[in-house]
């Protein structure tokens, strides 16, 4: 893709985040086509994120808690070229008001302005600028970004290719601070480490 796209791709992006998963991946599938067509050789393949079969889990630290947490609403795609692994893209939109951590107290609080300000920043969203392989591993770099804000991050992934699926898996150590997220209790301090751990099954749209 040519600069001049890649910028107007990214400030598009950005500008549409507040305005929910429906806009972002409908405009990415548009996105993800020109792709296809300015790739030389075989043609890239796409995969819709099944929301059924995936799976995005944290865990966070306290003194006197390390909670399990998921996220149930997220959506997104994966476009992947066997003859160019660097022309391959993930995009992936989770709603932060859909985080569980099986305690509604605790999760009516991580939606407020404390943490995921979840009124505010409705979607949290990763988008990769550059894939590379390593063996079996591929190193996934893009744009996270938690609360309004975007940080640039390397998630090592592995992936499984199935007759109509491709299974993802990977685990990122974060930095809750490096989001805007600084909160802490005097009683129970809250640790600045956040742990995330995923399974994204992508099936072709047509399976």
């Amino acid at each position: 893709m040519h600069a001049v796209e890649a910028q107007r791709y990214h400030r598009v992006a950005r500008a549409t985040t507040p305005y929910g998963t429906g806009f972002l991946v409908g405009w990415f599938v548009v996105w993800s086509f020109v792709i296809v067509s300015e790739g030389t050789g075989r043609a890239a393949e796409r995969y819709v994120i099944s929301p059924e079969k995936s799976q995005f889990q944290f865990r966070a630290y306290s003194v006197f808690a390390k909670p399990l947490g998921t996220f149930h609403r997220f959506s997104g795609d994966i476009l992947t070229n066997a003859d160019n692994v660097g022309a391959s893209q993930v995009r992936f939109v989770i709603e932060a008001d859909s985080i569980d951590t099986d305690n509604a107290k605790r999760d009516k609080h991580l939606r407020t302005e404390d943490f995921l300000f979840a009124e505010r920043y409705p979607a949290i969203t990763f988008t990769s600028t550059a894939i590379t392989q390593d063996a079996a591993v591929y190193q996934v770099q893009g744009d996270l970004q938690i609360r309004g804000v975007t940080r640039r991050t390397t998630i090592p992934v592995t992936v499984e290719t199935r007759q109509d699926s491709l299974v993802v898996q990977g685990e990122i150590q974060l930095n809750r601070k490096d989001f805007g997220i600084t909160y802490n209790a005097f009683f129970n301090p809250v640790k600045e480490r956040v742990d995330v751990m995923f399974t994204i099954v992508g099936v072709r749209p047509d399976s």
